[in-house]
C-alpha cells in the first residue's frame, strides 16, 4: 500500500462538499471582491466554509453544536489553503474584506479549526504534523500599473496584509 502524503491525509479527513476547486481566483462574492491566484503548478488543497447549505442536509447550519445566538461563535475565514513545500505543511488562512472591518476573529476561528483538523489527522494517521499557519487579510485595493511584487512580511502573530495585485501562492510558503 502506497504511503499517503500530508495533503492526502487532510483531504480524507474533510468532506468533499467543502473543498474548492479554485484554480485562478480567490473571491468573496458578497463583498464583490476577487484577486487572481497564481499557483505556478504548486499542489494545494483549498477549503471554504462559505457555502450555500441546504436545509435538508444542514438543518442546524454549519456548526450545529454551537449556540448560534452567541455573537461571533460561528465566524469563519473565507479560505483555508493547505500546501506543502520541502516537507513543511503550510496553512494559509485568508479573509477577503472590504472596508476597515477587523478580520482577526475570522482568522482566529480558522486557526482553531485548522488545529482541530491537524489534531485529527495526527490521531487517525498516527502522525506528528506541526504546520506553519499564516493569517492573511486581503483588502480591497486599487489596481495599479504593473508593479514589482513586495516581499511577504508577517508580524509576531503570523499575520500579513496582502498588498499586491495578484496572490502568488509560493510566496506565502516560506
Amino acid at each position: 500500500m502506497r504511503k499517503m502524503n500530508k495533503l492526502e491525509m487532510i483531504s480524507n479527513i474533510l468532506d468533499d462538499f467543502f473543498k474548492n476547486n479554485i484554480t485562478s481566483v480567490l473571491e468573496e462574492k458578497q463583498a464583490g471582491m476577487s484577486v487572481d491566484l497564481i499557483t505556478e503548478k504548486q499542489i494545494f488543497l483549498s477549503f471554504s466554509m462559505d457555502r450555500t447549505l441546504s436545509e435538508k442536509d444542514f438543518p442546524k447550519g454549519l456548526f450545529p453544536f454551537f449556540n448560534r445566538g452567541l455573537p461571533g461563535v460561528c465566524l469563519f475565514c473565507d479560505y483555508i489553503i493547505f500546501s506543502e513545500l520541502k516537507g513543511t505543511l503550510f496553512v494559509l488562512l485568508i479573509e477577503l474584506k472590504k472596508g476597515k472591518d477587523n478580520v482577526t476573529k475570522q482568522l482566529e476561528a480558522g486557526k482553531c479549526f485548522v488545529e482541530f483538523i491537524i489534531s485529527t489527522v495526527n490521531r487517525v494517521y498516527k502522525q506528528d504534523i506541526s504546520p506553519e499557519i499564516r493569517k492573511i487579510s486581503i483588502r480591497e485595493y486599487k489596481k495599479k500599473p504593473k508593479q514589482k511584487q513586495k516581499p511577504i512580511k508577517y508580524d509576531e502573530n503570523n499575520f500579513h496584509t496582502f498588498e499586491d495585485s495578484k496572490f502568488f501562492l509560493k510566496k506565502y510558503l516560506v
